[in-house]
């Protein structure tokens, strides 16, 4: 039996062009997603389908994937046709004529921790090490991404004259600086110490947060760490993206204004904050304890 190949030499050409400027791992997302389209067509050419066979394609990876895995596909489908269109090699686009697979980014309750939940989780890392303490109180305080916190280096820390503490997250010109609360910065010292390293914190290229066996720590180790902590304090299935939708929703309800909590987060427009709108009445208001009190932490404290 023949061997199919997923692209043909001109299709790989046809790619190679459309994906000259992006990283590669931007590359390798757009790659698999359009193997995935060759496949379907049964290693038809990619400049024969029909808007029939992007309508059937789609109807298809919706029995077998999460929507918003299809959302995505869709979209570096349409993406890779409209390059095809603009370069001339087609006429028409033929995934501009399916319905768009679409995720609501509205957040509810499966998404957001109550400032009791909340509660309950600081209370049960009270036994856990100095790091994994670290990095719930971070990713709790900070609303910041998973990548963000694993990519964190001691140069990144910035102390103040008064006293106030920083650090920058995010990547070249999506750099960031928001503040740390004390407690977290706390926590972040009592951590380097147990390190045995000096109390003067020096600006090195050295990643804060590590493992026993690596100077550096990976998303799936932070997962992990958060997936043990969840199932220790019986709170459920939260992952550390409900800690990042909990800060923004608890932020809002606390009184953060729209373009506040989009600097802090980094988000590209304010207007994201509207996703959390229908959770807010969840997100209870009640006395709050443990480090969430005024006088150890508000994480809605202005940047």
């Amino acid at each position: 039996m023949e061997k199919k190949y997923p692209l043909d030499e001109k299709e790989q050409e046809i790619f190679g062009l459309f994906s000259k400027k992006m990283t590669p791992k931007t590359k390798h997302e757009y790659l698999l997603k359009i193997v995935l389209f060759k496949e379907f067509l049964d290693f038809d050419e990619l400049l024969n389908a029909t808007k029939e066979d992007a309508k059937i394609f789609i109807q298809e990876i919706q029995k077998k994937y999460a929507k918003s895995t299809c959302e995505k596909i869709f979209s570096y489908l349409h993406s890779f046709y409209n390059f095809l269109v603009k370069e001339e090699y087609l006429k028409i686009n033929p995934f501009k004529f399916v319905r768009k697979p679409v995720v609501s980014r509205m957040k509810n309750k499966d998404d957001v921790l109550s400032i009791q939940e909340i509660n309950k989780l600081i209370d049960c890392i009270q036994n856990e090490n100095l790091r994994n303490q670290a990095i719930i109180v971070f990713l709790i305080t900070t609303g910041c991404l998973l990548n963000e916190l694993v990519n964190v280096k001691w140069k990144d820390l910035i102390v103040d004259d008064e006293e106030n503490f920083y650090i920058k997250l995010g990547k070249r010109n999506k750099k960031r600086t928001v503040k740390l609360h004390p407690y977290c910065f706390k926590l972040i010292e009592e951590y380097r110490e147990y390190k045995g390293l000096s109390e003067i914190i020096m600006p090195t290229d050295e990643f804060i947060f590590t493992t026993q066996k690596s100077n550096s720590i990976t998303d799936r180790n932070v997962r992990l760490i958060v997936r043990k902590i969840m199932d220790k304090s019986g709170l459920g299935d939260y992952s550390s993206k409900d800690f990042r939708h909990s800060f923004a929703a608890i932020s809002l309800m606390l009184g953060a204004c729209d373009e506040e909590l989009k600097n802090q987060l980094g988000w590209s427009d304010k207007y994201y904050a509207i996703r959390y709108k229908y959770v807010l009445n969840l997100v209870d208001s009640e006395s709050i304890d443990y480090i969430m009190e005024s006088d150890k932490l508000n994480i809605n404290d202005k940047i």
